[in-house]
């Protein structure tokens, strides 16, 4: 910010109509007949506008093109009520110093901006005839700081749950003015094991997204046997499928190795059957088709289920991202799945996509590399 002071001074100086300080042309280097305020608005991160007193820019540096997306040539000589959509409220909001020397406290604001909505952290000087408004993009922040707060939400909401089962089928058992016969007691041993997996699972989906963020996952690849490998994950899946529902395997015959992680692929195809089961509130039928592609084992996995808009399609395997954010069909989940089993695709030198029509159900590939 010392920097847009300086400028900020010449520039109320020139509005002012001081020459400029003696020397200056020398200061500019290479005769360019830029000024050292040119310069710094220039190269300066933070944009920069000058508004007259009619309202209308008539300075929009590189750094506010960049951030708005307008070029200068398109907005200079406009008032910025027409540029920036209520301008007129976040004029009020944003503080104005009497001089450049005056400290004011940016104010962060949602602004719109060619119909998108923008977050910026601003201040203004008021020079004569004029303001200069200096402000930065945050919205990347804003939205990291959403997400984040999604995300203590939904952990939290997806810890109570189990939580409160375990801790209420312990209570009951340990009641003693309660005479519980065998069968009850086992039904409630049984909803303290279940809940007590579901907490491992969501505390390993948290370590493991931990360890993929910071590079800390150790991969050990090598050469599997992938029908054998999604013949286990299927078989293990059966063993909790709902009753609602139904599970079947198909590989291709004559196989060729898959070059994996062997543990890291159970954990994919865990993952995304997990995740066809789930989005199958009503039921159905999920397929696990293993192929034989172009130098490459493909694993599809498909249900019957939910579906996903066309337009959430690209936003499926973002970190902490849910189809059901408000829960409104009982449908929990991190959104820690698919983000996992996108990033231990990647590191495995494969890809990963989804096929889906709304209501319709989806289909998710793996694509990994075969053994030569």
């Amino acid at each position: 910010m010392a920097e847009l002071h300086a400028a900020f001074n010449e520039l109320v100086e020139r509005r002012d109509g001081r020459p400029a300080e003696a020397g200056e042309e020398t200061r500019q280097g290479g005769g360019s007949g830029r000024t050292p305020a040119a310069r710094v608005l220039e190269s300066v991160g933070d944009a920069v506008v000058l508004v007259d007193d009619d309202g209308r820019i008539s300075l929009w540096n590189p750094a506010a093109e960049a951030i708005t997306g307008l070029r200068e040539t398109d907005v200079l000589g406009r008032p910025i009520g027409d540029v920036i959509h209520g301008w007129s409220q976040i004029e009020e909001l944003v503080p104005v110093a009497r001089s450049p020397s005056e400290p004011v406290r940016a104010v962060t604001t949602p602004v719109e901006v060619g119909g998108r909505e923008l977050w910026i952290s601003g201040s203004g000087v008021a020079l004569e005839g004029g303001t200069v408004y200096a402000f930065r993009d945050l919205t990347e922040d804003r939205a990291l700081e959403k997400m984040r707060a999604d995300f203590v939400a939904t952990v939290s909401h997806e810890l109570r749950t189990p939580l409160a089962a375990i801790y209420g089928s312990a209570q009951t058992i340990r009641r003693p003015d309660l005479e519980l016969d065998e069968r009850l007691r086992d039904e409630l041993l049984d909803v303290i094991a279940t809940e007590s997996d579901r907490l491992a699972a969501i505390v390993n989906d948290l370590l493991l997204s931990s360890h993929l963020d910071s590079g800390r996952l150790h991969m050990s690849i090598q050469s599997c046997d992938a029908g054998a490998l999604a013949a286990a994950v299927a078989e293990s899946a059966r063993t909790h499928l709902p009753d609602a529902m139904s599970l079947e395997l198909e590989a291709a015959p004559r196989l060729p190795p898959v070059v994996a992680d062997p543990s890291q692929l159970r954990q994919v195809l865990t993952n995304l059957v997990d995740n066809a089961v789930k989005y199958s509130p009503g039921g159905g039928k999920v397929s696990i088709w293993v192929e034989n592609g172009d130098g490459a084992v493909r694993f599809s996995v498909a249900d019957d289920g939910l579906g996903i808009p066309a337009a959430e399609l690209r936003r499926v395997f973002e970190k902490f991202y849910r189809l059901d954010p408000g829960m409104t069909r009982g449908i929990g989940g991190t959104g820690l799945g698919l983000y996992i089993c996108q990033e231990l695709v990647r590191r495995m030198d494969g890809r990963i996509w989804v096929d889906s029509t709304l209501g319709k159900g989806s289909t998710f590939v793996v694509e990994l590399p075969a053994a030569a």
